[in-house]
């Protein structure tokens, strides 16, 4: 009857046999070698950097100079140097009058910011009674109006005189809303806030709305005497919009007159 060989575990006699013992060290050197020579070189690198620390260190408990010659000072530094050396505050009297120079506010800036705050809230005012409940595209419109009046040599030089021009008298307002007694009524927010970023957005110039230089303009519901007068720019919303004639288009205007 044949033997049936046995698969036991290896004994330590067995691994402890020379020819299996050197294979197993062939082995592990080569797996071990790649991290021995990792570890090797990573000790190098950290003897170099606390050799150049230690060096460092030296230096600057010698007094020799520590930062290298081929970097120039700082101004700052420099401005140190010649404080120290001289020993007088004509480095602080140059850092000032560096700042001075910088300076960009001052207290005229107060009144141009609330000049500016009052000029939004202007053509707000004639955004939201003059065209609230229209589109942006129309609401733009009334406002470039206003800033065509304010470039033309025929109506005040700033937004609020240009809307409340007139509006002292009864009659001869130049925006309706200003002596019809429509600013007794208050502003609800959201209509208000509308108006507002519109106002904005013209003041600013970002508008793309072609009314060309408008100065007038009117509801589609009537029809006021002096639109014969002025020529038709643009119909936008509920509103159209007028300019002033050249003379020669005067001219023109007025032969077609007596035409009818």
């Amino acid at each position: 009857m044949a033997k049936v060989k046995s698969h036991k575990t290896p004994t330590w006699r067995v691994l402890l046999r020379p020819e299996n013992g050197l294979m197993g060290l062939a082995v592990a050197l080569t797996l071990a070698l790649p991290m021995v020579l990792s570890l090797t070189a990573e000790r190098g690198a950290l003897q170099r950097d606390n050799t150049t620390w230690q060096v460092f260190a030296q230096d600057f408990l010698d007094g020799e100079e520590a930062l290298p010659e081929q970097s120039p000072p700082s101004d700052a530094l420099s401005y140190a140097q010649v404080y120290v050396n001289n020993g007088s505050k004509a480095v602080m009297q140059e850092d000032l009058h560096i700042m001075a120079s910088l300076e960009t506010f001052t207290k005229t800036h107060f009144g141009t910011a609330a000049a500016q705050e009052k000029a939004v809230n202007c053509m707000a005012m004639a955004i939201y009674y003059e065209a609230r409940s229209e589109p942006l595209s129309g609401q733009l419109a009334v406002a470039q109006v206003v800033l065509n009046r304010v470039k033309h040599r025929a109506y005040p030089n700033n937004i609020c005189d240009v809307v409340f021009e007139g509006s002292e008298r009864i009659t001869g307002c130049q925006f309706t809303f200003t002596c019809d007694g429509s600013m007794a009524i208050l502003p609800r927010p959201r209509g208000w806030e509308r108006s507002r970023k519109a106002a904005i957005h013209a003041m600013l110039g970002m508008s793309d709305i072609t009314i060309g230089r408008a100065t007038h303009y009117h509801t589609t519901a009537i029809q006021p005497y002096w639109s014969s007068t002025l020529l038709r720019t643009a119909n936008i919303g509920t509103h159209v919009f007028y300019r002033f004639p050249s003379r020669r288009e005067k001219a023109l205007l007025l032969d077609a007159s007596y035409k009818f």
